[in-house]
């Protein structure tokens, strides 16, 4: 009797110690670059300073000879888990939306390229 309490003890430990677990995490700057927005944008006449105003900060601003080039990253990372005391599992599943801006040395807008996972 005593070694079924000690085994039902030892169960309801286990028990209580595994778990689920949900991860959802976000970083980068917001998603400003839909398709209505970008079709404002025109090769040649935008400017860095329109697209700033428009976009906000990047996250990256990058020198390439006489060109410059405002890099935007948004990442997500969705993810669950199931924690137990012998065997643990978790998986996670990570997007990124991105968007390019290169402009040349006036400044004006040479060309764009933009990624959006819907």
């Amino acid at each position: 009797m005593a070694t079924i309490s000690r085994l039902t003890a030892a169960l309801a430990l286990l028990t209580l110690l595994a778990g689920c677990a949900q991860y959802d995490n976000q970083r980068g700057v917001d998603v400003s670059w839909q398709p209505a927005v970008l079709d404002t944008l025109e090769a040649g006449k935008t400017t860095r300073g329109d697209v700033l105003e428009i976009l906000g900060p990047p996250s990256q601003i990058i020198a390439l000879g006489d060109e410059t080039v405002l890099y935007y990253l948004f990442e997500r990372t969705e993810g669950n888990g199931l924690i137990l005391v012998a065997y643990n599992r978790f998986v996670t599943r990570t997007h990124y939306d991105r968007a390019v801006f290169f402009f040349d040395d006036a400044e004006r807008l040479t060309d764009y390229a933009t990624y959006l996972k819907q």
